[in-house]
């Protein structure tokens, strides 16, 4: 009898080690993403007998199990909440929450200016190599510097953490400097925001880009700098558009490691135009009928900075069919999706490629193939010196 009882509790904890599991996965079956860690979950390993031997079953079904155990973001959006508001931590999920803009915590390790010197030489080599190779074929290269946030707030750090702002300038500056010697034409909205008087309204005090008008303030520059240099081109003023903030919440990305529990009043800003300039526009090759901005259908609903032009794509031609206007190739990261809203309606076709994601042939063979008027490589000031993604800009 004894026997016939341990081995029923011996079934039944069985039974029960196996439920969990198999609840998680039933739980979590549809679940591919985590919303606020903006990452994709880790997926329930394959069973097979090499995963078994050298351990990486093991492994990769420990972090399926941590990714989709049920309530897990309730229970990570109640540690933050705790340490955010209970605990009053200053740095919260490798955020600094003190302040009136939120920043990510830096390491107190910093580059040198001869550490930027030895890496900005061969990096601008490359520039200098895609501006001989674009005017080559018959255009002109522009290399765009922006700011990121935590750079365009780097006054607002606590004086006990380090905001790297002596290893920021001294990156800027050599890295132009290295740009300019290879005879790269520069367009550095860092001093040009400067220069209009560094406004704070120009960024968001919960996301690492800027907001619209500082995307407008960054097209209102290439534009002057392009009828500078000779083009003739549209320019859309601050009389042919209407600014509007959006009455949605708006999830930043810093906002977003905090599970938005960060008190602010940020708004999403897009612009109309009031004379709109049509286009025709196509997504990975495909044809697309997204708008510029892509809106919540409630106003409750929350928005993030994936509202211009719907996030990012490896590629997305936009094509206004007025010939007499030059064409233009935008190389970049998410920073460029508020721009294209602006910079399509001066050109005829505009192509936007994020290497990241683009794989189909190098950026040289796309501009040999294309052969735009106009090449602007648009970089975050964090990025400049990333050989990777938008920074692998010259292979042979």
């Amino acid at each position: 009898m004894e026997r016939i009882c341990n081995r029923i509790f011996l079934g039944i904890l069985l039974a029960v080690v196996l439920a969990v599991p198999a609840g998680v996965a039933l739980w979590g079956r549809h679940q591919t993403t985590a919303y606020y860690e903006n990452r994709a979950l880790a997926q329930l390993p394959e069973v097979t007998a090499q995963a078994l031997l050298d351990g990486s079953f093991g492994t990769e079904a420990e972090s399926w199990y941590a990714d989709h155990i049920p309530g897990r973001t309730t229970l990570l959006m109640l540690d933050t909440f705790v340490q955010m508001d209970v605990l009053r931590r200053p740095v919260v999920n490798d955020t600094v929450v003190g302040g009136d803009v939120l920043v990510p915590f830096l390491s107190f390790k910093e580059w040198t200016a001869a550490d930027y010197a030895a890496n900005a030489g061969p990096i601008s080599q490359d520039y200098g190599h895609l501006s001989d190779y674009v005017e080559e074929n018959g255009g002109t290269l522009y290399f765009v510097g922006i700011p990121e946030q935590r750079i365009y707030f780097e006054d607002t750090f606590p004086d006990y953490l380090n905001n790297h702002a002596t290893e920021a300038e001294a990156a800027d500056s050599i890295f132009f400097a290295a740009l300019k010697e290879q005879g790269v034409s520069c367009i550095d909205m860092g001093a040009i925001y400067d220069a209009q008087g560094h406004p704070d309204t120009y960024y968001s005090a919960v996301d690492h880009h800027y907001n619209y008008y500082g995307a407008y303030a960054a097209y209102r520059a290439i534009l002057e700098t392009l009828e500078e240099d000779g083009w003739d081109l549209p320019v859309l003023t601050e009389e042919d558009l209407t600014f509007e903030e959006l009455p949605n919440p708006y999830i930043g990305s810093r906002n977003r490691k905090l599970y938005n529990l960060w008190p602010n009043e940020d708004k999403a800003i897009i612009a109309t135009q009031k004379d709109p300039v049509a286009f025709t526009r196509t997504d990975e090759g495909e044809p697309s009928d997204k708008p510029l901005f892509i809106l919540p259908a409630a106003e409750d609903l929350p928005t993030t900075y994936n509202l211009y032009m719907g996030g990012d794509f490896g590629e997305t031609v936009l094509e206004t069919h007025r010939p007499e206007l030059p064409d233009v190739l935008i190389v970049g990261d998410s920073f460029t999706n508020a721009l294209e809203t602006l910079l399509y309606a001066s050109f005829d076709e505009t192509r936007i490629l994020d290497l990241r994601h683009y794989t189909q042939c190098s950026l040289k063979d796309y501009i040999g193939q294309y052969q735009p008027d106009i090449v602007l490589c648009v970089q975050n000031d964090t990025f400049y010196y990333t050989t990777t993604g938008n920074g692998a800009v010259w292979t042979d």
